[in-house]
């Protein structure tokens, strides 16, 4: 009879128990569910993958710290595959299937602008971490980006370091995609404020292995300096053709090779090179009064404690996701992102609450956006540095 008796207790509080998490399981509010596209496989992997790391970390900060609203975050992430066109399909899916509140990540310019149009029609905000002008210029309703185009953060800057190393005949050489064609554009604006004639202006195609045709032209023009725009493992391909055919003069390149693969690709090739960044890259350099030191050092420092070597691209999508923290502060609390009526509010709030943002101390820059600026980010937010003993260094002129 005791043992019936003791068995049945066991059972009640069994019940209630059960009882009681299921309760606690329903009152538990959802999350706010986001949408990642970056990269993972095809020739910007490096990116992508860096991307996807910094999206880890910060996610759970923000998780750990208690979330948002009361809310966790949550990430469907998709592998945009280094193809424009499945990025525009991956947009779609997380818009109209995964019901994402916001789309993020796009480390490709032409990923992004290929799905520019999709996020427009789903009035969802497209968060780009790609660094072409024409993302944000003209301003479109819909998309922000946080990435620096190359007349605030790298050409303007590389060209001033070659002439200050007594560079006297430029040689410009771009990859010939979006990226590319907006790196030229920013060139000839540079060419014509900064009152200098190029010694040559050459291009190349994404996927090209060999560019001995346009070194040959480059050193037939008599240039003594290179700028180069190009990715991570095309940028190294014109490096070392150079090299191996005799050129001997500084080369810097704009600021889509900065990460651990470009020294381990380059090797003794790419010593010397000077490129721009974001601060975090060399946070141990930066003096104790720079503004942005300590949101830099904290991501350094988590991302080498996790993956040996830093990767700037984690920092674009650490400031997409704290911004969005910052947005998602003023959303209104009661609405539930499973409900599809309140999800259309979430994203339009989310969308308001963006473009009222100032002062936001980030790892690209200090941002302040505004409605006819959705970039929001200052001339000279990034700082130049060099390969110097196989590491990234700040450079010092």
């Amino acid at each position: 009879m005791k043992r019936f008796f003791l068995g049945t207790i066991l059972i009640i509080v069994g019940l209630l128990y059960i009882m009681s998490a299921n309760s606690y399981a329903q009152q538990k509010p959802a999350p706010y569910p986001l949408g990642l596209v970056a990269d993972l496989t095809g020739r910007m992997s490096d990116m992508g993958t860096a991307i996807k790391r910094g999206m880890d970390i910060a996610i759970d900060n923000v998780n750990a710290a208690g979330g948002v609203n009361g809310r966790q975050i949550k990430a469907f992430v998709y592998d945009g595959e280094s193809d424009p066109s499945k990025s525009v399909l991956h947009s779609k899916r997380l818009i109209e299937v995964d019901k994402a509140a916001i789309l993020m990540g796009y480390n490709l310019s032409g990923a992004t602008m290929a799905s520019i149009q999709t996020a427009e029609s789903g009035k969802t905000v497209l968060y780009s971490a790609s660094a072409s002008e024409k993302i944000w210029i003209p301003t479109k309703k819909w998309i922000y980006n946080v990435v620096p185009r190359q007349w605030e953060a790298s050409i303007p800057m590389l060209i001033e370091v070659l002439q200050q190393k007594g560079v006297k005949k430029i040689a410009y050489i771009y990859i010939d995609t979006t990226y590319g064609q907006t790196g030229k554009e920013t060139f000839d604006r540079a060419v014509k404020e900064m009152k200098f004639t190029p010694a040559i202006v050459e291009k190349y195609a994404p996927g090209t292995t060999d560019v001995a045709p346009q070194i040959t032209h480059i050193k037939a023009a008599g240039a003594d300096g290179i700028l180069i725009t190009g990715n991570l493992a095309d940028t190294v391909m014109v490096i070392k053709n150079a090299r191996d055919m005799g050129f001997t003069g500084p080369i810097v390149s704009d600021y889509a090779i900065v990460g651990p693969e470009f020294i381990q690709l380059g090797g003794k090739y790419v010593e010397g090179v000077v490129t721009t960044s974001l601060k975090a890259l060399v946070a141990p350099e930066l003096p104790a009064n720079d503004p942005q030191k300590k949101v830099a050092m904290a991501l350094y420092n988590e991302y080498i404690k996790r993956h040996g070597s830093f990767s700037l691209y984690a920092g674009h999508i650490w400031d997409e996701i704290y911004l969005l923290v910052e947005a998602l502060k003023k959303v209104d609390p009661k609405l539930d992102p499973t409900k599809d009526a309140d999800l259309i509010k979430i994203r339009a709030q989310l969308r308001d609450n963006l473009e009222q943002i100032k002062g936001f101390v980030g790892q690209n820059g200090i941002f302040n956006y505004s409605p006819d600026n959705h970039n929001g980010l200052p001339p000279r937010c990034y700082v130049p540095v060099v390969v110097e003993g196989g590491k990234w260094r700040l450079y010092k002129k």
